[in-house]
Formats: C-alpha cells, sequence, structure tokens
C-alpha cells in the first residue's frame, strides 16, 4: 500500500513539474500552423529547393510540438517559452540526426502570421530544425 502512495505522490509531483514548463493555454502562437513553399520560391530565396513542399508546425498547450515538412517527414519534440522566446528541445530527427541541444528562437506575430527566428547565429546545433522552423512564414490553419 505504501509503495502505491509513493508511486502516486510521486506521478502527481512529475505532472505538477509538467505544467509548470506549459505553454499557457490562450497563447497566440499555439495551434497549426502551415505554410507551401514552391521550388521557385525556395530558390529566390537562396534556400535548398529539395525542401520545397508542404510545411507545418503543431505548437500544443502541454508543451510538445510536431512538425513536418514534404523532404524530412515528421518530427516532435518539447518547448518552452519565456516572453517572445521559445526554446526548442528533445527534437526525435535533430537526435537521430546527432544533433542534440536546444534551439533558441524569438517568436513574433505580423498580420496573424508566424515568424520564427533564431536567437543569434548559431543558436541551434540542428540545422534541419532551424531551416523547418525559419524558412515558412507560418499561417494559423483554422
Amino acid at each position: 500500500m505504501a509503495h502505491r502512495l509513493t508511486l502516486a505522490v510521486a506521478l502527481l509531483v512529475a505532472l505538477g513539474s509538467l505544467e509548470a514548463f506549459a505553454a499557457p493555454a490562450k497563447a497566440p502562437y499555439l495551434g497549426t500552423w502551415t505554410d507551401h513553399l514552391s521550388r521557385a520560391e525556395m530558390y529566390d530565396q537562396g534556400f535548398d529547393p529539395f525542401l520545397a513542399g508542404t510545411f507545418r508546425l503543431v505548437l500544443r498547450p502541454n508543451g510538445t510540438y510536431t512538425t513536418f515538412n514534404s523532404w524530412d517527414k515528421a518530427s516532435r519534440g518539447t518547448y518552452t517559452v519565456s516572453g517572445r522566446r521559445i526554446v526548442f528541445a528533445n527534437d526525435v530527427g535533430c537526435d537521430r540526426g546527432g544533433f542534440t541541444g536546444n534551439g533558441v528562437y524569438i517568436w513574433s506575430l505580423s498580420k496573424e502570421r508566424l515568424l520564427l527566428k533564431q536567437a543569434h547565429f548559431g543558436s541551434d546545433p540542428c540545422g534541419g530544425r532551424t531551416q523547418m522552423l525559419t524558412y515558412p512564414v507560418w499561417k494559423k490553419k483554422e
């Protein structure tokens, strides 16, 4: 019986700890965001044309995210937000490629478009995540 009580208390503490890092329920950056970049747009912006296609970013209130693009397919991880600073971590695609570490970005909204940019050059050791997050101009999917 004492073992079950200890386990229950540990679970409650862990859940409380997760809530402390989760995003606020009504934060404007939450939701599903998409963009489509053509090969011509990729060339014009100096980006790798092989990444052309559909991009999707899902930012959930529980502090988890999922990304998708036509080339790399899906990945997922966690994020935390403090003001305009958003830190992406535990990305399975980055980890699989040997690029561990957090990516630090600044988020902003302009005309209902979400923009993500690196907090400073090199603030993310995972180049794939940087491309995934910063190439699109994210439009909220309703």
